[in-house]
């Protein structure tokens, strides 16, 4: 008798302690978060400048993670064209299409200004829009820190002053990066 009454007593409590320790493991995930990211923007069509390389390109994103599976922040970053270096300041959203596992794929979106640092005496040099939007895996070694490797697409608006004349020089390019989050 006495049995009968205690097992639906220590029943929920073993299903309420449970359930404390998944809400205690998903609030530590919502936490401080960070990216860096380090890669290329490659393209196949000629600038204004009439010079087409691949670009290096280096961005630090750092912000909070809403849910376990959906990042905010803004980012900081380098974009060394042949002729030109802009250095975006933007916000990004980041989100995990899993839950968990030690391979989760995640889209992401960021967009900001991209300030023109580029220098010349003959020349003014003017930043815009920037925007990028892609995809990526993160690669978990142990508590939700780990390599990733992203894939996407990266525009820049920038335009270059000679002689009062305003000519745009905007960047479209695909951006293949690897780095580390935390």
């Amino acid at each position: 008798m006495i049995a009968r009454i205690y097992i639906p007593f220590i029943t929920v409590f073993a299903s309420l302690a449970a359930c404390a320790q998944t809400m205690q493991k998903e609030e530590s995930l919502r936490r401080f978060s960070h990216y860096t990211e380090i890669g290329a923007l490659a393209t196949a069509k000629t600038t204004p400048d009439n010079v087409t390389t691949a670009a290096f390109s280096f961005q630090t994103v750092n912000g909070y993670r809403l849910t376990p599976q959906i990042f905010t922040g803004i980012g900081v970053g380098a974009d060394l064209f042949a002729t030109t270096t802009i250095f975006p300041l933007f916000g990004s959203i980041r989100v995990d299409m899993v839950k968990k596992g030690d391979i989760v794929p995640y889209y992401f979106v960021d967009a900001g200004y991209g300030y023109n640092a580029t220098n010349s005496p003959n020349r003014s040099y003017r930043g815009g829009f920037a925007f990028a939007t892609g995809a990526g895996l993160k690669l978990n070694l142990i508590n939700n820190k780990g390599f990733l490797v992203s894939f996407g697409y990266r525009y820049q608006q920038a335009s270059v002053i000679e002689n009062h004349i305003r000519t745009n020089a905007n960047y479209n390019r695909i951006a293949l990066r690897a780095g580390f989050y935390f």
